[in-house]
Order: structure tokens, then C-alpha cells, then sequence
């Protein structure tokens, strides 16, 4: 068996609201789909995330695609590793996993197909079939985010999570409000994606913690281990590493630093399901927790996750998802269906999910009038541009082959 065509589709998936967070305002998700076709008609599915720009990723793609087509799939760790080393990628592991991760899960997706099996069968077994997941409260009128979270807790939900970095006195009232609507049972998490490396930590954290916080999630900048652990062993109070925990040799750092408690990434920071089962083992040897990370998944990415999720023992605390302000998806049946916070794992062959047909046109249409929801500074400022017929920075859009 061998991989005869690798396609590639933009889309740009709209949010319902705004996510605004340290680095800026974001309206929707841009990823790539990808397909991977072979000689006997089977077709892999894979999604890579627009980071830092779905025109930077494309690119990454194109680059890859010379050391794809033609191979056989079942040699996939094979490819990753020489895509890694041979192709130089090691020199720039950040963007290129965030490529890599995509192709990698569309020849884990023909692999399962192949033999009839879902990925976590062949990753070993499943620890559960039931993965659980966090409420995200965006932010907005403090009302309304009060309103959300208890939602949330209706819902079934056990962790409510928000994005802080919005200035101290913000920030604080974002808690208070947030943990009064879920009452003192339920988990609160709290991510200020690297925003209080301005000297803030240490008191603010201190202030904030007695709403009883889950952990505080990458509070410092993320080549800062020895300022996190320095900040965790004073305050006694749990973080996780995120930013941090980009690639294999970044998690054994913070092991290794004891600058975190919890570890939070996925299959596009790392570049590939496997490793990301890796580090997940590499996690609970230590007895530490880990997390999946959401960069804007659609249901590609997410399913694949699903079945690394279930196959590891570790991944027992609500894990990140934008399925909560996502207007729409690109698989058939739409945005899943949470059951008490939980989503269940696919049981098809592969990843379990295919694309619908009706909603990547319609997806990848609207990346070519509106061009990309830019996760960084202003999203109106980027529609505002689409508009006016400004396309300087999305590249040349659509599907290739």
C-alpha cells in the first residue's frame, strides 16, 4: 500500500463569540485538513493547526509532501522521524510539528482502517472510553461569565476554566465572580498564558488563591523554568506547564526543574500521536497528571486525541476543548455531544470520524472570502481587512494535491 495523492484544505471555522486572551482577540479557528490517499482507495484524515499562520503551516505541508507521497503508510513512525531529522525540521520543531501532527495522524487513520480497528485498540487498550473535559468560560461582561460557568455545572461539568492576563484587579474579580457561580465543589482553573512575567505572579497569585484554584497555568513566560520553579516552591501553590511543554526534551526540563505539577500538551506540539502517548507515560513514571492542550481543534484533531487520551492511564482531569464556542464543525454530525463533561471515544476504524463533504465547502469558502482567524492581536481588525479585499497575509488559499 502507498500514499498516491496528499490534500490539502484551509477552513476557517467561526467562533460563537469572541475569545480574547493574552495575545490578543480570536473570532474562529483556521486549520488545514488533510487527505491522504492511496493505492487502494483508502483515504487517512489529518488536521494541522494554523500556528503560528495556516500560510506558514501550508507551507511546512508542501515541504513534507515530497517525503510522503509514494510511502507506505505503515511506516509512519518512520516518515516522522526522518521528516524530523533528515528533511531539519529538529531545527524548527515548534512549527513543524504543528504540520507534522496533522500528517501524522492521517497515516494513523489508514493504519486503523487497514486492519478494521480503532487507534486505541492499536495503541494498546483502552484505560477508558469516556474522556472528561473542561468547561471553558470566555471572557466577557462579568455577568455573563458568572452566568456561563453555572451553565457549566449544570451541564455536568467538574472543571470550569478561564483565560486570566487582563490586569490584576481584573483578573481577580474574573475569580471571584467565576467561583461563587460554581460554588466550592467544582475544579477552577485559571490560565494566564504567560502574562504575569511582569513581576506580577507572585502577589497576584497569592490574592487569587484563596478562591481555591485547580492550578495556575503557565503564569510565567515559557522558557522560564527556573523562574516557575523558584514561584512554586515559595508559593506551595500548583502550576502547569503549557508554552513549556512544546516538545519531548521541554517536558524532561520541567520535570527535571520541578517547575510544574501538571503538564498540559497535545499531538500537534509534539508532532505526532506517539509521542504525545510518550510523554504521557513519561508523566505518570513520575506520577504527574497530564492534559490534553487545545489550540482550536476541530473534529479531526480531536478524535485523534481521543483515542491517545484513552490509551494512556494519566489523562483523568478535565482537558482543554473550544468545542464550547465553536459554531460548527467539519465532521459528520457536527460538534459532539458532551455527556457530564465527557466525550466518548470514536469506535469506527481509524480515527472513527469522516469529513462532511457539505461543511468543508462551505468552511473552506469562507477562508476565501474572509481569510484567517488570526489567534494573535485584533480579529476584527483581520475581518475588517478581509473586506476591503486585503489579503497580504493568508497566502495562496484552497485545496491541493
Amino acid at each position: 500500500m502507498k500514499i498516491t495523492e496528499f490534500r490539502t484544505t484551509i477552513v476557517s471555522v467561526p467562533y460563537n463569540e469572541p475569545e480574547t486572551w493574552a495575545f490578543g482577540k480570536k473570532l474562529g479557528v483556521s486549520n488545514i485538513i488533510i487527505e491522504l490517499e492511496t493505492d487502494t482507495g483508502l483515504i487517512g484524515l489529518g488536521e494541522a493547526v494554523g500556528f503560528p499562520t495556516v500560510r506558514v503551516i501550508m507551507a511546512v505541508l508542501n515541504s513534507m509532501r515530497p517525503a510522503v507521497v509514494g510511502r507506505d503508510p505503515f511506516d509512519l513512525e518512520v516518515i516522522a522521524h526522518e521528516l524530523i531529522q533528515s528533511y531539519g525540521w529538529h531545527h524548527f520543531r515548534r512549527t513543524g510539528n504543528c504540520a507534522l501532527g496533522g500528517v501524522d495522524m492521517a497515516l494513523w487513520d489508514i493504519v486503523g482502517q487497514s486492519v478494521g480497528q480503532p487507534l486505541y485498540k492499536l495503541f494498546g487498550g483502552a484505560f477508558r472510553k469516556r474522556i472528561p473535559y473542561y468547561f471553558y468560560v470566555p471572557n466577557k461582561d462579568l455577568r455573563l461569565m458568572a452566568a456561563d460557568a453555572q451553565r457549566g455545572v449544570a451541564e455536568g461539568f467538574e472543571t470550569v476554566y478561564v483565560k486570566l492576563g487582563n490586569g490584576s484587579d481584573r483578573d481577580l474579580e474574573i475569580v471571584r465572580i467565576v467561583r461563587d457561580a460554581i460554588g466550592p465543589q467544582k475544579r477552577l482553573r485559571v490560565d494566564a498564558n504567560e502574562a504575569w512575567s511582569d513581576g506580577s505572579a507572585l502577589e497576584l497569585m497569592k490574592k487569587l488563591a484563596q478562591y481555591d484554584i485547580e492550578f495556575f497555568e503557565q503564569p510565567l513566560l515559557s522558557t522560564d523554568d527556573d523562574g516557575t520553579a523558584h514561584l512554586r516552591r515559595a508559593l506551595g501553590l500548583p502550576i502547569a506547564a503549557n508554552q513549556s511543554s512544546w516538545t519531548e526534551a521541554d517536558v524532561v526540563e520541567v520535570i527535571k526543574k520541578g517547575a510544574a505539577d501538571a503538564v498540559l500538551t497535545d499531538q500537534h506540539q509534539l508532532g505526532s500521536l506517539s509521542r504525545f502517548r510518550h510523554v504521557a507515560w513519561l508523566a505518570a513514571t513520575v506520577g504527574m497528571p497530564i492534559m490534553k492542550h487545545s489550540f482550536g481543534d476541530l473534529g479531526v484533531s480531536s478524535a485523534a486525541a481521543l483515542h491517545a487520551m484513552a490509551s494512556c492511564p494519566n489523562f483523568t482531569r478535565g482537558n482543554q476543548t473550544h468545542f464550547g464556542v465553536l459554531s460548527d464543525d467539519i465532521v459528520q454530525g457536527g460538534i459532539p455531544e458532551f455527556q457530564n463533561g465527557c466525550l466518548s471515544v470514536p469506535e469506527g476504524p481509524g480515527l472513527g470520524v469522516k469529513l462532511d463533504r457539505r461543511r468543508l465547502e462551505k468552511y473552506a469558502q469562507l477562508f476565501e472570502e474572509q481569510g484567517e482567524f488570526t489567534s494573535y492581536g485584533s480579529g476584527e481588525d483581520l475581518l475588517r481587512s478581509a473586506a476591503h479585499g486585503e489579503r497580504s497575509d493568508t497566502g495562496d488559499p484552497g485545496t491541493t494535491s
